[in-house]
């Protein structure tokens, strides 16, 4: 029996519209079984695309069993996809840990690109910077806050952030003590109903910073140009 194969399959941030057609096909002809972050937000993107397949969980918590288990359908000739709840697994979501033991194991894994909240946020800043740093969600803790972005200060280019509703104004709060100068672009929500964004300079939007809906997910593009 042949060995099977691992799709990493890129999702909407947002839109459901805008996954590839080349994934849309992939699911419907190809893969046995999917497995995912979160079974209820898949099956909202599968049922749209009336995307009938045997679909499994498999999140960041997951025991190593669950690994094994989907590395051991592969070995047995299974095509498997794994999707997270939005945009490119292993990008600040789960999938490390599949692909790394798919490889380990001599398993094809095939990645199929698509949306990216960072890429995303990139096309529209504006920031003609060629170097671009990626760093995520941040401590939660205001101090090791400030030590992550101080850190990042030394650091010339785009500097891309995700952050939560719950703690977006202490962010920009603490950006305004370490960057107030420096421009930036705040996307709320990017591809779904109510996007929208926020740009200037951080100490422009911290003035005004009661305009910020605290609601959905954020992205942030700094652009950082370091004094020598």
């Amino acid at each position: 029996m042949a060995e099977g194969k691992l799709y990493i399959i890129a999702t909407p941030i947002g839109n459901l519209e805008d996954i590839t057609f080349r994934a849309v096909n992939i699911l419907k002809n190809e893969v046995d079984i999917i497995y995912c972050e979160d079974t209820r937000q898949s099956k909202k993107l599968l049922n749209h695309y009336n995307i009938n397949i045997s679909i499994r969980s498999l999140h960041a918590h997951s025991p190593d069993s669950r690994i094994e288990e989907a590395c051991a359908g592969m070995i047995k000739g299974n095509t498997l996809a794994y999707m997270t709840d939005s945009g490119t697994p292993g990008i600040s979501d789960p999938g490390n840990r599949l692909v790394k033991s798919a490889r380990e194991k001599g398993i094809t894994v095939i990645p199929l690109p698509g949306p990216s909240a960072v890429s995303a946020i990139l096309s529209i800043s504006g920031f003609s910077e060629k170097k671009v740093i990626f760093a995520g969600f941040l401590s939660k803790k205001e101090g090791k806050i400030k030590k992550e972005l101080q850190y990042l200060a030394d650091f010339q280019g785009i500097i891309i952030l995700f952050e939560s509703p719950y703690r977006i104004k202490k962010l920009i709060a603490v950006l305004n003590e370490i960057f107030p100068d420096n421009d930036i672009l705040i996307a709320r929500e990017m591809t779904k109903i109510y996007e929208e964004y926020y740009s200037g300079k951080i100490s422009e939007l911290f003035e005004n910073i009661d305009d910020i809906t605290e609601k959905g997910e954020f992205t942030l593009a700094i652009i950082n140009r370091p004094e020598k």
